[in-house]
């Protein structure tokens, strides 16, 4: 205890402390500069929320804002131009008529006609099973392949996504005598209305799917570049994250030669030969006929059905060709059924071909589904229409492709602890492998 003697010690005690012990007071101009940095952060977040409900509106009316309607008098054509479909995309920029008077009257816009794609479909006779000497006796592996499609969509699907590719790597490390070769990605790899088609996007979910074990292919949906406010610059986005650059960069080391060869003027079109098998990349999008000039869709199809027309003939001719795996976005649909006709004319009635097995891998329908009634349809009896889960609410599927030795395949069977989840098609070549299917939980992801 302090004892205090005389009033002189109290004043002393009382004695206030002096400038420098006090607190230490904030300058103005500090003050001002944290007030300043909380303002501009607050304006991007607002700015942020402006963009997103823009481009949402966009989406939600792009009848009125994506598109500029033509019309002339009666007989002559409506024309619908869409006003950001750009230059890069199949040759030229679109622009619309000048003036009504300085244009000649045009005849309605008719649907896609592909009456002149080339090569036309032959009867045959040249085709490398014909030709080649000791017919029947080749020699073909076992490989397998993973499709995914539709994702990812969302901050959980991102991560479901690297947690499904850090699996897949763990598989093939503890199944090595199945052969996964490959990835396919089928499309659709983000949300519009989430990810606003920015540049970021595309590299980020690029990177996602290369963590995967193998060199993965994608092939473009509607969402990766159509239901894009700005639909060239979405498209230039798609071809520089997951075209021609994208397997030869992520798998460096795994990479393998798959005679990879791809169109210099449509760079998402593409095609690959493993063990017998013909793989075909298309440009196949159920785009609204409203949303997009009659004559900009017709020019995508028939770059894909030429791309088709052209790989099926040339690879017929110089080898042997055991299956046909078609890959696209969207499945069949009244506008694009037409393209499904013309594929089927280049099998159906010409006895090399009619018995090889075609499927098409596709995604865009949410489930799992093996259609058949194309094939009843087309009178085609090997064509196989494989929808894909979509990515976010289920594992990869994968595709075994069954081995073939002195020209007699071996036929693959349904495991017998995964029966419920396997589908044999093509006679036993093709065994599909759901795999777990959905999850039981949606918001579960594996750490």
């Amino acid at each position: 205890m302090v004892e205090i003697s005389s009033p002189s010690s109290f004043k002393t005690l009382k004695t206030p402390r002096s400038r420098s012990d006090a607190p230490e007071k904030k300058p103005l101009w500090l003050l001002v500069i944290y007030a300043l940095f909380f303002l501009v952060c607050l304006n991007a977040i607002w700015t942020y929320k402006d963009r997103k409900r823009l481009v949402w509106l966009e989406l939600q009316e792009r009848e009125q804002n994506d598109n500029i309607e033509i019309q002339y008098s009666a007989g002559a054509e409506q024309h619908v131009v869409s006003s950001n479909y750009g230059s890069s995309m199949y040759g030229g920029s679109i622009r619309a008529a000048e003036s009504h008077k300085k244009k000649k009257k045009k005849k309605s816009a008719r649907k896609t006609t592909l009456e002149n794609i080339l090569p036309r479909p032959r009867d045959g006779s040249k085709d490398y099973i014909i030709r080649k000497p000791g017919n029947n006796s080749s020699d073909f592996k076992a490989f397998s392949f993973y499709v995914m499609t539709d994702t990812p969509y969302t901050k959980l699907e991102e991560k479901r996504l690297r947690s499904q590719m850090s699996e897949l790597r763990d598989y093939i490390h503890d199944n090595p005598k199945r052969n996964l070769t490959l990835g396919i990605h089928l499309g659709n790899t983000q949300k519009v209305s989430n990810s606003l088609c920015a540049e970021s996007a595309y590299k980020n979910h690029a990177y996602l799917i290369s963590k995967g074990p193998s060199p993965t292919f994608v092939t473009p949906g509607k969402s990766d570049w159509f239901d894009c406010p700005r639909r060239e610059e979405a498209f230039d986005f798609f071809v520089k994250y997951m075209g021609p650059d994208f397997i030869s960069e992520w798998h460096r080391e795994q990479f393998e030669n798959f005679e990879i060869q791809r169109s210099e003027e449509n760079p998402e079109l593409f095609t690959f030969y493993i063990e017998g098998i013909l793989f075909i990349g298309l440009h196949m999008i159920d785009s609204p006929g409203n949303q997009e000039s009659s004559a900009t869709r017709n020019k995508r199809v028939k770059a894909s059905m030429e791309w088709f027309a052209n790989t099926i003939e040339t690879n017929m001719e110089r080898r042997e060709i055991r299956g046909v795996i078609i890959m696209g976005h969207a499945g069949r649909s009244e506008s694009n059924q037409q393209s499904f006709t013309h594929m089927a004319k280049y099998f159906v009635g010409i006895g090399t071909r009619e018995n090889i097995p075609v499927m098409y891998l596709h995604g865009n329908g949410a489930k799992w589904e093996v259609d058949r009634s194309f094939s009843q349809e087309a009178s085609w009896s090997q064509f196989y229409d494989v929808q894909v889960d979509q990515g976010g609410l289920t594992e990869p599927c994968i595709i075994d492709v069954a081995p073939q030795r002195l020209g007699k395949v071996t036929k693959l069977e349904k495991n017998e602890n995964n029966n419920d989840m396997e589908t044999i098609i093509a006679n036993g070549l093709f065994r599909l492998d759901q795999q777990k299917g959905r999850y039981l939980d949606p918001e579960e992801v594996a750490k």
